[in-house]
Parts: C-alpha cells; structure tokens; sequence
C-alpha cells in the first residue's frame, strides 16, 4: 500500500512558507550525499566524533523530522513491546520509543553518538534503555524483538549491502514482528531508497505487508511485517 500522509497545517502563514521549508529541507538532505565518500566503517566514526555535538541542532532546526519520528513510533510500536532501534545515532527515535514502549535497546556503530543517547535519557529518567556500540552485523541480541525501528541509517549502507542489513532486522524480530522505517526519499537524494528499491529490499529479506507512507514534502516512513507462521 502507498499512500501520502497530509498532516501539514493550512493556517495561511505556514502554507506560505511552506516552498520556503520545502527547499530548505531538500537542500539540507542532498548535503547528506557526503556519506558516500565515506570508505569504512571507521571513517563513519571518525565523521560522527566530530559532527556529534552539532548532529541534533541540525534535525532540530526542522518540525517536520520530529513530527515524522513520532509517526513512526506511533504506527510501528506498541505499548508493551521490546524495540530494537538499529542505528540510534544520538537516540532521538530511542527516546520516543521508550515514552511508549516496554524496553527500547538502541545499537549503533559510532561509540561518541551512544554517548550522547546516553546522556539524552539520563536527562529524562528513562530506565527502560539502554544502548550497544555494536554494528548491525556483529550485534547478537539476548532474545528477539517485537518490533525494530531505525531512522536515518540506511543512507551509511552501500546499496550493495541494504538486502543483507534489513534480513538482520528480519531476523532480530519475533514471528509477526513489525519494522519502522524513517528516512528521506532516493527521489529526492540518491543516497536513500527509492519506493522501488525500499520494497524489493524489504521483500528479499522475508518481509511482507510492505507500506510506504510519504511524509513531509522530502521524507518517507516505511513499514513492514515479518510472517507470523514459516512460508510453505
């Protein structure tokens, strides 16, 4: 199922800025084509040292990334899940799962951005978390998962090597467990998925109940379900 999510507010000033927020935004995300000259995965930690401390002004300057990050919670997670969220980064999806549900575990490759995740829940006393500088291949969870989520990562995955991460996601899940996706459109910026290739990915790794849901002029939430039951 495809569809787009209206859910930008119509008061006339905001539809008047609107263009304005929408080139902002696209010019923003085509600047996250940097990570292709990225050769390894240390130098997507050496990048992440050093772009820590300004990463969350950056998504914080746009409503439309915070607005998106709680949909995704809200259409993936359940009250008393277990989520995995795979490529926390500074934990803002983290911190939004675990307002709601059971245990939100947060892994990611870049030690200094678990560091801020870390710091980030400490502020709120959230003691349902709890975060893994692992990546996503190494990681070797301690029981499957109702749902995983992840936003933003699969830009810092060759395109080569996307199947293979999302059939790790597949296999972190429970049967009949849910993925949420939450990242940019590859129509907009070559280094994200198109709606073709997001859900022939999805599909080669297990899943089923492929739904793209466009948000936001520039962003896309995808979701998905493992089989409850083995195919035959």
């Amino acid at each position: 199922m495809n569809q787009t999510m209206v859910s930008e507010d119509n008061a006339p000033l905001r539809k008047m800025l609107r263009p304005i927020v929408r080139a902002l935004r696209t010019a923003y995300i085509q600047g996250t084509s940097v990570v292709k000259l990225m050769p390894s995965e240390r130098a997507i930690q050496l990048y992440y040292k050093y772009r820590r401390k300004s990463y969350d002004l950056q998504w914080a300057m746009d409503p439309g990334y915070k607005k998106g990050l709680r949909q995704l919670v809200d259409l993936a997670v359940d009250a008393d899940d277990r989520v995995l969220d795979v490529g926390c980064g500074t934990g803002s999806a983290t911190v939004v799962a675990a307002t709601k549900a059971r245990e939100v575990v947060g892994i990611d490759l870049s030690p200094d951005m678990i560091e801020l995740a870390q710091e980030k829940v400490e502020k709120k006393c959230l003691g349902n978390t709890r975060f893994i500088a692992t990546s996503v291949e190494d990681y070797r969870p301690d029981g499957k998962y109702d749902t995983v989520i992840s936003s933003f990562m699969i830009p810092h995955v060759k395109p080569s090597l996307r199947p293979a991460i999302y059939s790790c996601m597949y296999n972190f899940l429970k049967p009949g467990g849910a993925v949420g996706l939450f990242a940019s459109r590859g129509e907009v910026c070559d280094v994200y998925e198109t709606r073709s290739e997001i859900e022939e990915n999805l599909h080669w790794a297990g899943f089923c109940d492929v739904e793209l849901l466009d948000v936001y002029d520039i962003y896309r939430i995808a979701l998905a379900r493992k089989p409850a039951t083995p195919e035959e």
